[in-house]
């Protein structure tokens, strides 16, 4: 595991007591931490307009009802594969990549 996955891990449980180490290591990762808490926020909004419940969530994703509390706090570091399931279960898109009719083209 790499040292910033360390340091994530032990600042999302509460693990390190350094307040130097925390702020660093979030300012290092804003730019996802912005991502990850945007995120949080859709997937609150459109289970509060769905009125579904985070363990309903979790259910549909397969995942247990801790995890989606990791994610609604915003506070987690999302892989696509997840960021994908919140997408199907929810029936939103969060991402939305253009498609090139010229990808392929050199």
């Amino acid at each position: 595991m790499s040292e910033t996955r360390k340091k994530l891990a032990a600042l999302s449980q509460g693990k390190t007591g350094n307040a130097t180490e925390r702020i660093l290591l979030r300012q290092q990762n804003k730019g996802w931490l912005k991502k990850s808490q945007a995120i949080a926020i859709k997937v609150l909004s459109t289970l509060r307009a769905k009125s579904m419940s985070q363990v309903q969530l979790a259910e549909l994703m397969n995942v247990s009802p801790q995890q989606i509390s990791k994610i609604v706090k915003g506070s987690e570091n999302l892989t696509l594969d997840t960021i994908a399931a919140l997408e199907k279960a929810l029936g939103i898109v969060f991402m939305d990549i253009p498609k090139s009719e010229n990808i392929f083209c050199v």
